[in-house]
């Protein structure tokens, strides 16, 4: 190609507009995870026995208007804000124990599964905060603390998913 052709190619290039960069956004089991592999629940499990970090699982809840207002830093730790507050200024990482570990996972995983069911976070997150009749009025992020009301939540998102609901 010649020195003319490829100034001309540059410079129509450069006229062009810049598209805008295409921002990934991260899932909030992948802030919590950190970058680590999440490929089987094997690996899950045991980075949910090493426990997560405090700072990875308040990016998590960053990640959600709703987890934020929902003070769930405080009902994933059992500490108050206060608390909280201070062991994040800690100079080394705060370890969650296993039981906050697995609760902050099923705080992210059920966001994940709701903004894939309802297509978008924020009709996720308004279905998360609103009393559901399947759920017998409960407000499902109420239940996702608990193991059997994540399991309840999580198989009536999957029934919605398959369109099998009340």
């Amino acid at each position: 190609m010649s020195a003319a052709n490829q100034a001309d190619r540059s410079a129509a290039r450069a006229t062009r507009p810049v598209a805008a960069r295409a921002v990934k956004t991260r899932t909030p089991t992948q802030v919590l995870l950190h970058g680590r592999d999440a490929d089987t629940a094997l690996s899950i499990i045991r980075y949910v026995q090493e426990g997560f970090h405090l700072s990875d699982v308040r990016d998590m809840l960053a990640t959600s208007a709703l987890y934020m207002n929902y003070g769930l830093v405080e009902r994933i730790t059992g500490k108050s804000v206060r608390t909280v507050q201070r062991l994040a200024k800690e100079t080394e990482p705060v370890r969650l124990n296993q039981q906050q570990s697995t609760v902050a996972f099923q705080f992210a995983q059920t966001l994940e599964h709701a903004t894939r069911v309802f297509g978008s976070q924020s009709l996720a997150e308004d279905w998360l905060q609103k009393p559901c009749k399947y759920l017998d009025g409960h407000v499902p992020l109420d239940l996702v603390d608990n193991s059997l009301g994540f399991q309840v939540v999580e198989d009536y998102l999957t029934r919605i998913e398959h369109g099998v609901y009340q």
